[in-house]
């Protein structure tokens, strides 16, 4: 008997195969009914990556990708140029602004299994080398959301490690957790200089197609 064929307390015949797609089996937290099962999910490789996004803001934060807010902390991004940017306010200079990491690390991902291996990972951080820029000035139209726009003109974001302290009376910090995460991932805080009641911030990357150099 073949090994598809239907065999007696099996459900062998309804397993599926492609050469193109790739089989995803995420962890049971992600099922919206409850713990307790899988989530099965076909995913093109050659369509993108699916880009776990962690941030941490010092402010009232709207973030979006390519203009368009992100379905979920997990979109599917494909490769090419892109713009992550961040219209913020509330933010106090004297302390951390942002903190970001996102990426697609497939060696990493300790609740999700795949039917075939993954291209090599792809990371990125926040951190003070000059691309993370800024103004305080509300940019024209929604141009500074894309790949393309001149942002010569905008302010590179500076290393700032330290956050805005606690209430009075609280010891309990719950952005710990995720500070430490990003931390763990190579991320670093950035700041501005200056004051504005609003702050647009904007951060071109890219992620290299199948066999291109990072």
């Amino acid at each position: 008997m073949a090994d598809r064929e239907l065999k007696l307390n099996s459900l062998g015949r309804y397993s599926k195969e492609s050469p193109l797609y790739i089989l995803e089996e995420h962890g049971h937290c992600e099922v919206p009914a409850g713990c307790g099962g899988v989530v099965l999910r076909w995913r093109n490789p050659q369509a993108g990556v699916p880009f776990t996004m962690w941030l941490y803001t010092g402010g009232t934060c709207e973030l979006r990708l390519d203009g368009a807010v992100p379905p979920s902390s997990r979109p599917l991004v494909p490769f090419g140029e892109h713009v992550l940017t961040f219209t913020m306010t509330e933010v106090d200079p004297a302390f951390m602004v942002l903190m970001f990491a996102a990426g697609h690390r497939p060696d990493a991902a300790r609740d999700l299994r795949r039917s075939a291996p993954e291209a090599s990972e792809v990371t990125l951080v926040s951190e003070a080398e000059g691309s993370w820029r800024y103004t305080f000035t509300e940019p024209d139209g929604d141009a500074w959301m894309f790949p393309g726009f001149d942002d010569s003109g905008w302010s590179p974001m500076v290393r700032q490690e330290d956050r805005l302290p606690l209430p009075e009376g609280q010891t309990w910090d719950p952005a710990s957790y995720k500070l430490n995460r990003l931390a763990g991932f190579g991320a670093t805080g950035l700041g501005v200089q200056g004051r504005g009641e609003r702050v647009w911030i904007r951060k071109v990357f890219t992620i290299p197609g199948p066999g291109e150099e990072a």
